[in-house]
This record gives structure tokens, C-alpha cells and sequence, in this order.
């Protein structure tokens, strides 16, 4: 219901025709997304939006994106990595990653097709797994990628 009722606000907004293009990705400035942070180090903070979950034939999909822990806030260059889960049997693959630049247009996608691997305990994909699966849910949130890297890439989990 979630992602049908995310597709009809999608479809309804007014994209440009690149992102259009992306339908298999989050648009970056997509109505109704809530990026949860949910790793950081000194270089990247990873991110989730957990409106855009999606769920088909036992496989829960997600986007994380990486976006750079220190910048200009002009300076719009993320990455979204698509990762695929199997919650119950702890399981993931990255999928299709895409590269946005500084004006935040996207600049080179680039498809995977690993197989699904166990989830390591205190790995990123546990922290995915986390969220998407176990719907655990951070107290930093952002309305956008946008939003968080407007606000200063601020310094929090």
C-alpha cells in the first residue's frame, strides 16, 4: 500500500525527463522520502530512504546512498547503491549503484549482478537489514538528500 500510494505521488510530480529515466531509483528530490541515517564514518554518511522499501516475491529492496560527511553545501555528489534483501534468511546483494555529481545529475550507472551473500554481524548491510527488515527506525532523518547536506551534513545517528 506504501509503495503504491509513493508510485502515485511519484507519477503525479512533475520530474524531469532524466529522472524519469530512473524509475528504478529513488529520484533525489522526490516527494515524500525520509532518509534515515544510518551509518557515518569521517569520510561518508550512509542513508535510507524508508518510504521508498519496496517488497516482491520474498526479496525487500532499498537504495543507500553515500553521500561525503564534509562539504560545500552546493556541492550535491552522492551515491545510491541498490540493495537487495531475503530478511529471513539474512541475506543481501548489491544491485544497480548510480553516481550523481556536484550539480546532482546523474553521471554513470553501473549494474551488478552478485549473488546473495549472509549478512556479517556490525556490517553495513546488518545496519540495511536493521531498518528495512527488523523496521528499526533513527532519530536523524532528512527530508532529502538535499535537505541533509543543506542542514550542514550534520554530525549525527
Amino acid at each position: 500500500m506504501l509503495a503504491l500510494s509513493l508510485m502515485a505521488v511519484l507519477a503525479t510530480a512533475s520530474l524531469p525527463a532524466q529522472e524519469e529515466q530512473l524509475s528504478a531509483a529513488p529520484a533525489p528530490q522526490a516527494v515524500g522520502q525520509n532518509w534515515n541515517v544510518i551509518s557515518r564514518s569521517n569520510s561518508t554518511v550512509y542513508m535510507i530512504d524508508v518510504n521508498a522499501i519496496k517488497q516482491q516475491d520474498g526479496i525487500t529492496t532499498t537504495y543507500v546512498a553515500r553521500v561525503p560527511a564534509q562539504g560545500d553545501a552546493g556541492d550535491k555528489t552522492h551515491s545510491l547503491t541498490e540493495v537487495n534483501l531475503r530478511c529471513n534468511a539474512n541475506q543481501s546483494k548489491t544491485g544497480t549503484e548510480i553516481y550523481y555529481g556536484a550539480d546532482g545529475s546523474e553521471e554513470e550507472r553501473i549494474p551488478n549482478e552478485y549473488e546473495f551473500e549472509r549478512i556479517a554481524a556490525n556490517s553495513l548491510d546488518s545496519y540495511v537489514k536493521a531498518i528495512v527488515c527488523d523496521n528499526e527506525r533513527t532519530s536523524s532523518t532528512f527530508a532529502s538528500i538535499d535537505a541533509f547536506i543543506a542542514a550542514g551534513r550534520p554530525d549525527s545517528r
